[in-house]
């Protein structure tokens, strides 16, 4: 008699959006702390902090689903938001860069 195939849950993933963050310190000395906010409709739906050493590049996977959000980037000396598509392609997502006392947030990256 043949074993029984083993019954599978359905669950349903929580949608995250692969690399949906870019994040630059273009600063050569020191490193800088970026504070993210993700909002839909004017409603934080995600929030982050990431440390970057100097000259760094990271990128960071976000807990929501594809789509369009209000992306705000906060350093201790500069504040910037943009409306971007966040999703799996590889230009679908947010760039922030940060250095010399500035942040900026634009929408895809090439």
């Amino acid at each position: 008699m043949p074993l029984a195939t083993p019954t599978q849950q359905s669950t349903t993933p929580e949608a995250t959006c692969t690399d949906a963050l870019l994040l630059r310190n273009y600063e050569g000395a020191n490193p800088v702390t970026v504070d993210v906010t993700v909002s839909d409709d004017g409603q934080p739906v995600c929030e982050t902090t990431v440390t970057l050493d100097p000259l760094t590049i990271e990128t960071v996977d976000l807990p929501v689903a594809p789509g369009e959000y209000r992306v705000t980037a906060t350093t201790a000396d500069s504040a910037a938001a943009a409306t971007c598509d966040l999703g799996d392609a590889p230009t679908a997502l947010a760039f922030v860069e940060a250095g010399n006392g500035i942040v900026s947030v634009v929408d895809e990256a090439y």
